[in-house]
């Protein structure tokens, strides 16, 4: 092709291109899309790390086990590159009404419920008046013993009581991890996968016993805080789009899976509020180690108890 003609077909390309993101931009700019502000983030959204953290002891560090000394070196960490913690009220809030948030947030959440958190999570958060998001298995709320079996849980539940002192700082904030839809498999003849429906389970016995579920986790929940939860996090993080249906019919405002990523918060758009990416913290992560896995959002998800 002639050097005239090639320099010609560019100037068209390029002029398309142009067009097609002007066109682009007119279409969604309202939405906050293709819209940027000053950090070369879109102007309507936000980028939310979560991290999931699970127990916290003295014993020697494993998967989960975090020590009280090592999560306060994380929480120093967090707040040394700029990071502050919120609740998901702030980010549902930002969501839906529009309200700011601080420039680098980031939410902390604590599954299942242990006892630990009470005794050496809650007390470093205290101290550096820093938010996280505890999500409990009703069933399992201040019991020693599995269910209604002779199996010790370990380790073991913090209690109502508990619960209620730690939502009263105003700090943590209680959520549901189900009521009874975490079993433990080798305890179960019946073993349900998390959240999902069991091998012969009709589609409708399916629903109503979720439904069902998260009823006995709102009131308990309810009962011993004084507030209703709202979001929701998957036993072992397993889900269906069913399931997904289920719980924005009954109000539940945000879900989080265990699947690791950064999230992307967009106003006036409450589908970015679920199906949240966690990133796992292990009890061996140097405060070094945890800046660098926010920042890449890169993490492993697999954790043993």
């Amino acid at each position: 092709m002639p050097v005239r003609r090639r320099k010609k077909a560019l100037i068209v390309f390029t002029a398309a291109v142009i067009m097609l993101i002007a066109g682009l931009n007119a279409v969604f700019a309202p939405l906050g899309i293709m819209e940027y502000n000053q950090f070369g983030r879109y102007k309507n959204s936000v980028r939310v790390p979560i991290l999931m953290y699970h127990h916290f002891g003295d014993e020697e560090a494993s998967s989960v086990v975090i020590s009280a000394d090592m999560f306060d070196s994380h929480m120093l960490a967090l707040t040394g590159a700029g990071y502050t913690t919120v609740s998901f009220r702030e980010i549902c809030d930002y969501v839906n009404y529009g309200t700011r948030l601080p420039e680098k947030p980031i939410l902390i959440t604590i599954d299942d419920g242990y006892e630990s958190v009470y005794d050496y999570a809650y007390p470093v958060l205290l101290k550096h008046n820093m938010k996280a998001t505890v999500f409990v298995v009703g069933v399992f709320q201040g019991k020693t013993t599995y269910k209604d079996t002779s199996h010790l849980l370990t380790p073991a539940h913090f209690s109502d009581a508990q619960a209620r002192e730690m939502s009263d700082s105003g700090l943590i904030s209680i959520q549901s991890h189900s009521y009874n839809m975490h079993d433990i498999e080798q305890f179960e003849q019946n073993y349900r996968k998390g959240a999902m429906r069991m091998r012969g389970e009709t589609r409708i016995d399916y629903e109503e016993a979720f439904k069902a579920d998260f009823a006995l986790s709102s009131a308990q929940i309810e009962n011993a805080t004084g507030l209703a939860p709202f979001v929701y996090s998957y036993p072992y993080g397993r889900h269906t789009n069913r399931s997904e249906s289920l719980l924005r019919g009954i109000g539940v405002e945000s879900t989080v899976i265990i699947v690791p990523g950064i999230n992307t918060i967009v106003r006036e758009t409450p589908e970015s509020l679920y199906k949240l990416r966690r990133l796992t913290v292990h009890g061996d992560m140097t405060p070094e180690q945890l800046l660098g896995m926010i920042r890449t959002g890169i993490g492993k998800t697999r954790y043993v108890l």
